[in-house]
């Protein structure tokens, strides 16, 4: 089982129908926080400020992890408002396209914590 946070809100998904809904209601905001964690085992993130958007592979709790890596020519970074209302920055070079963001969410979500081989990331 999954589990998805939302802005630091759990949000009650046991489906890949559901979770496609709810994806749909998050697109709805510009800035947000998303989570998808199995229990004990790996979580991945997605932070969203406008067209911007970038992921986080944990593999367990405390792993430095690993962060998508888009154009790495591209300069400078962008903040992101967390789910507990910090504000934090990013470096714009991690930024993929949002659709990827979400495709690999639902591929964690499907595969109960795989980390996409299709996403460029680095450690």
């Amino acid at each position: 089982m999954v589990k998805i946070t939302f802005n630091g809100e759990s949000v009650p998904i046991a489906t890949v129908e559901e979770l496609g809904a709810s994806l749909d209601r998050f697109d709805k905001e510009s800035r947000f926080e998303l989570w998808a964690s199995v229990p004990n085992g790996p979580s991945m993130s997605m932070l969203r400020n406008g067209s911007y958007a970038w992921l986080m592979y944990l593999r367990f709790n405390g792993d430095a992890g690993f962060v998508s890596q888009g154009d790495v020519a591209k300069a400078g970074d962008t903040s992101y408002t967390l789910g507990n209302g910090q504000v934090d920055k990013y470096p714009l070079s991690w930024c993929i396209d949002l659709e990827l963001c979400y495709q690999a969410i639902a591929y964690f979500f499907v595969n109960e914590g795989a980390r996409p081989a299709w996403i460029a990331w680095q450690e």
